[in-house]
Formats: C-alpha cells, structure tokens, sequence
C-alpha cells in the first residue's frame, strides 16, 4: 500500500468519525473500576458544586447520580486522581420506561484528573475500602464545560 493510499484511508476513517452521530461517541459513564489510594487530607483544595449536579446515561435514562450541592474536600489521591469527598452521599437512579425503579444514597464524591487532557477528567466514586474508592461514573468533556457555572476547584 502506497504512502498516498494509507494517507486517504487515514483521511476517510477521521472524517467518518467526526461526522458520526455523537450518542455512538459519547462515554459509556457506567462503571467498575477499583482504585487504590492514598490518604490525603488537605482543606484548603476543594470543589464546591454550585446548586448540585445531575447525569444520566442515556436518552431514555436508565441511570442516573445526583451530586448534591456544597463543598468537596480533597480526601485521598492516585496516581491519575484526587479524591474529594461530598458533603451528602451521591443520589444514585436506576429507571425503567421513565420510571424510578431503584434509588440509593452512598458515601463518595468527586475524582478530578492530575492531567490536562485526560479521556476521563472527572468521574463519581464510592468507599470501597479505606485503602480504596470505586470508580462508579466516568465524566467526560460536559463537564469539564461546567468548570465555573456548576462547579469549581479552589487550586
């Protein structure tokens, strides 16, 4: 395959995926992931949610996390991660055909990514254990456009 060939193969195969619907882009928010932590307190870095924050993961939704409104405080980091605990357990949605079926309130809060450009840059998390959180909602670029209208960081 010539050089010029890969070159439009390259060319067609981005110009696909920039014109493709954006729901088969979009970031499957529901997860999993265990992540080990460090303990780390420190008040003075924070994240204050301005009037709370709610997600869903489809249209239709079928799930959704309401984090509740206050301020977040850094509790624990990784090596990609902080951790900041809310003030209220994170609201947790399951639904059916519009319908709540499933609601629960959990201890957590708010990971924000140490990187610039991350494909994640926040996400909500759960105790796991006291050495580890649960990645339970990945964020994507939405919300990192809510920087200073929903939310914001004190550093």
């Amino acid at each position: 395959m010539t050089y010029r060939c890969r070159y439009s193969l390259i060319s067609v195969f981005v110009a696909a995926t920039i014109a493709a619907p954006a729901r088969v882009l979009a970031l499957n928010p529901l997860t999993n992931e265990e992540r080990p932590v460090r303990v780390m307190a420190d008040a003075s870095r924070n994240v204050s949610v301005i009037g709370g924050m709610v997600w869903y993961d489809t249209d239709p939704a079928t799930h959704g996390i309401r984090y509740p409104a206050g301020v977040y405080v850094l509790e624990a980091e990784d090596a990609d991660y902080l951790y900041f605990r809310s003030p209220a357990p994170l609201e947790l949605r399951v639904f059916k055909s519009g319908k709540m079926i499933d609601g629960r309130e959990i201890p957590g809060g708010l990971m924000l990514s140490k990187h610039t450009l991350s494909l994640i840059p926040g996400a909500g998390y759960i105790d796991d254990t006291d050495s580890k959180k649960l990645m339970i909602w990945k964020l994507g670029g939405n919300f990192l456009r809510l920087k200073g209208k929903s939310w914001k960081a004190s550093f």
